[in-house]
Parts: structure tokens; C-alpha cells; sequence
């Protein structure tokens, strides 16, 4: 039986057999791409200062992927010093992967762009100045659109995100619904990106993935607050 991650990794987080955080790496770290019961599939990551632990030390891995997949292994330490961790992934048939499965998992923001142009029926309708829009909604699929110009099921949009400082997104999306209001007034548009880029994937995943560890460190800080 083989296992594959599910896209590019950004992130490892170690914890011990409780689920108690242990290690959390964005950088320096090694997995492999394949994974295969029976075979070595070692997880190394490289630091400063890292815990350490005696062999075969039962550990849980979580890897998070660009598309916001978050998939638990357990594992166990085969090397362990202050510059670096090795775990192997055990893969047996009493222990399996369990996975979160989160490819299309959307993220509520309210963050700023400009429809440049879109094109319906081969026909490109410009603007002379870009047009504001607002996305509500976001992940490496598609966003949610308001925006106040009329748009149609299958019109491609051509859009500018400013979702990171000074390094706004442009790309392309296809317009897959009009949402409308009880009174039929157009809520926005829920749209699908069209041929991203690897560079421009990574671009989302650690927009998302940056949003998300703001939103838990504020969750924290609030839940702290209340003791």
C-alpha cells in the first residue's frame, strides 16, 4: 500500500503521543515524497537547540501542504541531537494514516483587488480605471467575489489580489455561481482559478497558512485573556 502526501509541504509539526505540541518547523526539514508500508520513511528536521529524545520515542508527525491538507502519522525517534531529528513513519496495518482532508478548505477574509478585465463569449470587456472588488472568501481553488459590476456564470475574470504587502496576485478565474440575496440582489460570485502557476499556489497556501496561525495566536490570546 502506498501513501502519498497530497502537494507541496509547508509545515511539520512534532507531537508527543498525548498530542501535545512539541516541535513546529516552516523551514529545515525533509519529507519524502512517497510513502510505503514495509519501507524506511524518515522525516528529518534540522534546527537549533532541538529537544531531545531516546531512541524510539513514539512521536506524532502532522504535515500541512500548501493546499491546506493537514495529514497525522505516527512515528517514531531514530535519531535525536540538538541540530537535528530524525522520526520514522510507521506504516503497519494495525496503524494507519489518518487524515484531515482540507484540498478545498475556505478561508473567511476580507481582503482588497481590482478587476481588470473579463471576458464573455470571446468578448473582452476592459476597464479604463480597475474595478474594486472584495474577497470574502479563499483557497487554492477560487475566491468569493463583491464586487458592483455584473458578472455571469462562465465569464473569466482577470484579477489583481492584494493579499500580500506589495506582491499582489494576478491571475485568472472562472465565475462558477452568482450568489443573490432573498430579494435577488447579487450577494457576489464564487469563482475558480484557472491555471495557477506553481509559484502562484505557494503564493495562496502561505497566505492561508499565515492567516490561519494569526487567527489561532489571537484565538489563544483572547482565550487567555479570560482566566
Amino acid at each position: 500500500m502506498s501513501m502519498i502526501f497530497g502537494g507541496k509541504i509547508i509545515k511539520v509539526d512534532v507531537l508527543d503521543e498525548k498530542g501535545v505540541p512539541i516541535i513546529s518547523a516552516e523551514k529545515n526539514f525533509v519529507v519524502p515524497t512517497n510513502i510505503a508500508a514495509g519501507e524506511d520513511s524518515i522525516v528529518m528536521i534540522k534546527g537549533r537547540n532541538l529537544p531531545e529524545f531516546d531512541r524510539n520515542t513514539f512521536v506524532l508527525v502532522v504535515t500541512t501542504t500548501k493546499s491546506g491538507d493537514r495529514i497525522q502519522y505516527n512515528g517514531a525517534v531514530s535519531v535525536s541531537m540538538d541540530t537535528q531529528l530524525n522520526i520514522k513513519l510507521l506504516l503497519s496495518n494495525d496503524n494507519q494514516v489518518l487524515e484531515e482532508r482540507r484540498r478545498y478548505f475556505k478561508l473567511k477574509v476580507n481582503e482588497k483587488g481590482r478587476l481588470l478585465f473579463y471576458v464573455r463569449d470571446e468578448q473582452t470587456v476592459r476597464y479604463d480605471d480597475p474595478l474594486p472588488i472584495t474577497v470574502l472568501d479563499i483557497n487554492v481553488g477560487g475566491v468569493f467575489l463583491v464586487i458592483e459590476d455584473e458578472l455571469m456564470p462562465d465569464d473569466l475574470v482577470c484579477v489583481e489580489l492584494d493579499l500580500v504587502e506589495n506582491l499582489p496576485l494576478n491571475t485568472v478565474a472562472k465565475v462558477l455561481r452568482v450568489q443573490r440575496a432573498p430579494d435577488g440582489s447579487v450577494r457576489g460570485y464564487g469563482c475558480e482559478f484557472q491555471g495557477l502557476t506553481g509559484a502562484q499556489e505557494d503564493y495562496i497556501g502561505k497566505f492561508i497558512h499565515r492567516v490561519q496561525s494569526e487567527q489561532r495566536q489571537k484565538q489563544v490570546a483572547e482565550e487567555e485573556g479570560n482566566f
